[in-house]
């Protein structure tokens, strides 16, 4: 809570602001620029909602427009400030703070794991010589003409002591492969060369990425996937 909204230091008896207080106030100070004055400001929270510091913003997501702190300040949001929650579920909030905020419900299926490995191969590759431009695609051509088939098997007739699911798979996979992708793992040379590691180090990956969780009879069956 304190990190959040804020807190007094128990040495100097001061008030140091938490990262939303910041940035709210930050925020809440009309620009001196008339046209930018008029431009939305988004407050993102990314990440599982708690009972308590949620609790905290039923003032900021009502009429009211305001976020009340412990030492008695009150920050008013301007009309162009907005709040975000990107979270997992919303066991932990109440009626009040639910029937406060405006729904878009995502499910794992529509999303799919094509969104996560196309952001993480730009993020983590895009910078820097390790893979060029041609061996990115090369890259996304392997996830997107192997992973559904893999994927496809491993939910039809195949069985995983622990159920998984298609993303956690995909990201083990990516977690492989970064693991492997490094100058110091010999992953260097020209892009013929560097093409050649990938095929290998790609067909590991994702041997041991999709097919681990399964029982012993199922890694052999997808092992024969693979070889296929």
């Amino acid at each position: 809570m304190g990190e959040l909204y804020g807190e007094v230091e128990l040495d100097t008896q001061e008030w140091s602001d938490g990262l939303a207080s910041m940035l709210m106030r930050a925020a809440a100070i009309p620009p001196e620029d008339e046209k930018k004055a008029e431009d939305r400001n988004w407050t993102v929270f990314d990440g599982p909602v708690d009972a308590i510091w949620i609790e905290n913003m039923n003032t900021v997501l009502d009429d009211n427009k305001t976020l009340c702190l412990s030492n008695g300040q009150r920050i008013k949001l301007r009309d162009q400030m907005r709040m975000l929650f990107e979270v997992q579920d919303l066991i932990q909030a109440s009626p009040a703070t639910v029937s406060r905020c405006g729904m878009v419900y995502m499910t794992v299926e529509e999303m799919g794991w094509r969104p996560y490995v196309q952001t993480w191969i730009s993020e983590k590759y895009s910078k820097g010589d390790l893979l060029s431009a041609e061996l990115r695609e090369y890259l996304w051509y392997l996830f997107d003409h192997t992973v559904d088939v893999g994927l496809e098997k491993i939910r039809n007739g195949l069985k995983e002591p622990i159920k998984t699911y298609d993303l956690q798979q995909v990201k083990g996979l990516c977690a492989f492969l970064e693991s492997f992708i490094l100058y110091e793992k010999g992953f260097k040379g020209e892009d013929k060369d560097k093409k050649k590691h990938l095929d290998a180090i790609f067909a590991f990956s994702y041997t041991w990425g999709l097919g681990a969780s399964l029982d012993m009879k199922g890694k052999d069956i997808f092992d024969t996937i693979v070889r296929d």
